[in-house]
């Protein structure tokens, strides 16, 4: 009967959002992305370009004119000597006489004369190749080894020393053990004609090797290249990455949240309120058909990038890249759902729903491009795509670092959501701060509810700020980054430790005494002391012996911890007692303080 309710939720949903799109409407959508389509088929069967003849070269030798004539960015002019010359002299970009190359003073014509020399690089490179002996047309082969960065702001007790890592790279370059490597410059030359990559070895005796190296597409990873066309390692293939998975999230969680808030604006939910459902079965039905929409998206997306699969490791691949995405449309969706809870107008979903998006994005992108750089990038789910594209391993606790706050975010965003799915918070205009402290009002009001269980089902929404303020605060200088960590850490963990309680007091649930104060301070304490010391010995591992995980992680000193969040929300509880929950925020800034000191002081190692 539950399972009914939601699926009956679900299908009207889907044919809701059919008809928001008429018959005209659709049509026209159908003969626009035909006639896109069409188009840009077109422009790449017939080579249109914008880069075509942008350049003007007056040309005197015939046997220049074919290597020329393989850009399309060269307009040339094949003519005598003499009259080269005046071209070059009234206007042309080059002017090529001779066994000379005369090149203008003006900008275009300095871009030129570099398009020109890459154009004769590329023909004598194709040339070379094209002589079926690649041995002896590219004597000298270069073997690229990339090494994994070493970090520079670990604790001593951590940190990788010197000797361990020129150790290391010469296990790893084939150098003895006497002779130190250069682990700057990661690479080394070797005379014969054979290419080493990791553990395979690549004899390219036939042309046929650099043939494949053409039909790359942009995805597949380079193995062998020539000098001009090779290219180092850099971020920006994590970013379209990121870009290809993420857009269609955006796009289908804006029909998400305009679909709620429709109904709210039109009071059409009100019948679905008054259907014999339950909230949760309500909520869950208007959210699967966008969920499965975006699935099948992602899933698309990485057919097109991976291929498919024709073995079982294959499949394997394409499965662990959507488990790697689905937490964070999980996510997504449920701040779409949450943002049109609490909206009161389209302008506040709209700005709600831009703001919340660029967080997360800079939550996915930032540390996407340190991928296979520095343990940071694990933090993203996308460093985990990227990965796995390439055709590496992720390990198991590196996919819970990466996933686990996106599942417990998005679930406990949705949990508090639906406490408030009700006529009184849909279809009033109650404050957003009323309609959130109302969230966890509902929560306590529940006979498992309390203060202790409120603080650990917090300690993801820590989690995951602290990892952003470690993307934010990244590049910043030490000890300044660390300062700022220290800060900013302790005020995020200091409001969530302090909600419960002031919700209490807040909505008169407990009156405002010292015996509530000292035990609503220990119950937080302790609770957020248990979530804490979970989530380091679950998902911290990665980050752990960075400085940056150090300040996430100082609970090994046992119960000092506990009395410091104990401390530090009886601070917060005092304030409230003595001058009302109107200075809350107050109370707060008071315990970060403390809070700080303390952890600077356990941290002074880093800054002394």
């Amino acid at each position: 009967m539950i399972m009914a309710g939601w699926f009956t939720i679900a299908k009207w949903e889907l044919l809701r959002s059919k008809l928001k799109f008429d018959i005209r409407s659709l049509i026209i959508l159908t003969l626009s992305m035909i006639l896109v389509i069409v188009v840009s088929y077109a422009a790449s069967q017939t080579g249109m370009s914008m880069n075509q003849k942008i350049y003007l070269a007056a040309v005197s030798q015939p046997d220049v004119q074919p290597i020329i004539a393989t850009d399309q960015r060269f307009d040339q002019i094949m003519v005598d000597r003499f009259t080269a010359s005046t071209y070059y002299e009234y206007g042309a970009d080059i002017g090529i006489i001779g066994n000379n190359v005369y090149v203008g003073d003006t900008r275009k014509a300095a871009a030129a004369g570099d398009a020109l020399e890459n154009t004769f690089t590329t023909y004598r490179e194709l040339v070379l190749t094209s002589y079926n002996d690649v041995n002896n047309s590219h004597p000298v082969w270069v073997t690229v080894h990339d090494l994994e960065r070493p970090q520079t702001f670990q604790l001593a007790g951590a940190e990788e020393t010197a000797q361990s890592f020129t150790s290391r790279f010469n296990e790893t370059t084939g150098l003895p053990e006497g002779v130190e490597g250069e682990s700057t410059g990661g690479t080394d030359g070797e005379a014969s004609g054979s290419v080493r990559t990791g553990s395979s070895t690549i004899s390219p005796e036939e042309i046929a090797a650099l043939d494949e190296m053409e039909g790359k597409t942009f995805f597949e990873k380079q193995t062998l290249s020539t000098p001009t066309n090779f290219s180092p390692p850099i971020p920006f293939t994590a970013i379209l990455y990121a870009f290809l998975f993420i857009f269609p999230i955006y796009f289908v969680s804006q029909f998400y949240s305009t679909s709620l808030m429709d109904e709210r604006t039109n009071r059409k939910g009100e019948l679905v309120l008054a259907a014999p459902l339950r909230g949760r079965d309500v909520v869950i039905g208007k959210t699967v058909p966008y969920l499965l929409i975006t699935m099948l998206i992602q899933t698309a997306i990485t057919l097109y990038i991976i291929g498919v699969p024709t073995d079982l490791a294959g499949l394997e691949r394409i499965f662990l890249v959507l488990a790697a995405i689905f937490p964070v449309i999980l996510l997504f969706f449920a701040l779409s759902f949450y943002s049109a809870i609490l909206s009161r107008s389209f302008k506040e979903l709209t700005f709600a729903s831009v703001f919340l998006s660029v967080v997360i994005s800079g939550y996915l992108f930032f540390p996407a491009m340190f991928a296979n750089i520095h343990a940071v990038s694990s933090i993203s789910p996308i460093t985990l795509i990227v990965r796995l594209i390439e055709g590496e391993t992720v390990l198991m606790n590196t996919y819970l670092f990466s996933t686990l706050p996106f599942y417990f975010v998005a679930i406990s965003t949705y949990a508090f959501g639906t406490f408030i799915f009700r006529e009184e918070d849909l279809f009033t205009q109650k404050p957003i701060s009323g309609k959130i402290v109302d969230c966890f009002e509902m929560f306590l009001a529940y006979p498992y509810g309390s203060v202790f269980l409120l603080s650990i089902i917090f300690i993801p929404f820590v989690y995951m700020t602290q990892l952003m303020l470690i993307v934010m605060l990244f590049n910043l200088p030490l000890p300044y980054s660390i300062i700022a960590m220290i800060v900013l850490s302790a005020m995020a963990e200091e409001l969530v430790k302090t909600v419960g309680i002031y919700t209490l007091f807040k909505r008169k649930i407990a009156a405002i005494n010292l015996k509530n104060v000292a035990k609503y301070s220990i119950l937080s304490g302790a609770g957020f002391f248990v979530g804490e010391k979970a989530v380091a010995v679950l998902t911290l591992a990665p980050i752990a012996s960075s400085a940056f995980g150090s300040v996430m992680t100082m609970g090994a000193l046992l119960l000092i911890p506990l009395v410091l969040h104990t401390t530090t929300i009886l601070v917060s509880s005092l304030v409230m007692y003595k001058a009302g929950t109107r200075y809350y925020l107050v109370s707060v800034v008071l315990a970060t303080l403390v809070h700080s000191i303390y952890n600077i002081f356990i941290l002074r190692g880093l800054f002394f």
